[in-house]
């Protein structure tokens, strides 16, 4: 596996909200050496109720090729294919998500996949949808179906999409198929698209692994032939509850997904590196750790730029 970029994630939508203070963390991005940022769709406000605000749009398309930089964008987080009330709609805010992108200039579009029970629902188990193993079958096919044929929109504009494998959470551990990285691999197989793939998140892995008993090599066995893009980030494969949100409270514990600069915590991405390189694909890989890390962005950038630096590695921060 060969890197295109290596890059940093702006995970707070505040930071990328207003022209200026994206334009300002974008600068800090080429200064700190990276050459690829990943920006949250949904912190832009480009799209409302499913419709892309076109000025908007153009206002920030004309400040991102005002930089010499690679850009990948991360569709609204909340976007489920699953959810019941109008899956119509959540398939229109797929589509126009994936119109920003290219209109952005961004080259890949991270998707959270599919979820049986939305995280807004997790604190009312009531509301919960009792599946059948044949409906989530259905649903599956449903969304198999779909991504093939936004594959189809993603190739006319030259963007690639990334399935994400989700972490998981203590109180619904089976709210989402890919919280088991085999799992989506069977169903971006099933797709069988060439601009549909996984997107790599070595922090939900390792949460996966803790949580599931999954073994690391058989995971990666799994998915490295689908893998089209990376995040990495630390923890320490402890999981949590969904409201266990605070990175101060957090830390001590060591609990969550807490998204540190790798080497902060357990993550064993010397042998996820090692299995990686085996891929013959190239793609992007976003460093994708919280705004108070921002410290540690010209550390990352020197001392992590391609995959077999993350062999034999023992990271300083400040």
């Amino acid at each position: 596996m060969k890197l295109r970029g290596i890059g940093v994630s702006l995970m707070s939508c505040d930071a990328v909200s207003r022209l200026e203070r994206l334009k300002e963390k974008l600068a800090r991005v080429c200064e700190a050496g990276f050459d690829t940022v990943e920006i949250p769709i949904t912190g832009l406000q480009i799209i409302r109720n499913g419709e892309i605000d076109a000025g908007r749009l153009d206002a920030y398309a004309e400040l991102l090729q005002s930089f010499d930089l690679h850009y990948t964008l991360h569709a609204p987080f909340d976007l489920n294919l699953f959810r019941p009330d109008d899956p119509a709609f959540e398939k229109k805010l797929f589509l126009a998500s994936l119109e920003a992108t290219g209109a952005l200039g961004g080259e890949v579009m991270v998707y959270h996949v599919g979820r049986y029970v939305g995280e807004e629902q997790f604190l009312f188990p009531h509301t919960w949808p009792l599946h059948t193993s044949l409906q989530k079958q259905q649903l599956l096919k449903e969304e198999e179906a779909f991504l093939r044929q936004a594959g189809d929109r993603a190739e006319q504009l030259n963007v690639d999409i990334g399935m994400e494998n989700m972490r998981p959470y203590l109180e619904c551990p089976d709210y989402c198929y890919s919280v088991l990285p085999g799992a989506l691999a069977k169903q971006v197989a099933a797709i069988d698209h060439p601009r549909v793939g996984i997107a790599l998140d070595v922090g939900h892995l390792y949460l996966s692994m803790g949580m599931y008993g999954l073994d690391l090599q058989q995971e990666m066995a799994a998915i490295l032939p689908h893998v089209t893009h990376l995040h990495i980030h630390d923890n320490y494969g402890k999981p949590s509850f969904s409201t266990e949100k605070n990175q101060f409270e957090l830390l001590p514990l060591g609990r969550g997904d807490m998204h540190m600069p790798i080497g902060e915590g357990l993550v064993p991405m010397e042998t996820i590196a090692q299995q990686l390189v085996k891929s013959e694909r190239e793609v992007y890989m976003i460093h994708e750790i919280r705004e108070k890390y921002e410290s540690d962005w010209v550390y990352l950038s020197e001392t992590y730029k391609d995959l077999r630096s993350f062999v034999g590695k023992a990271a300083v921060f400040g």
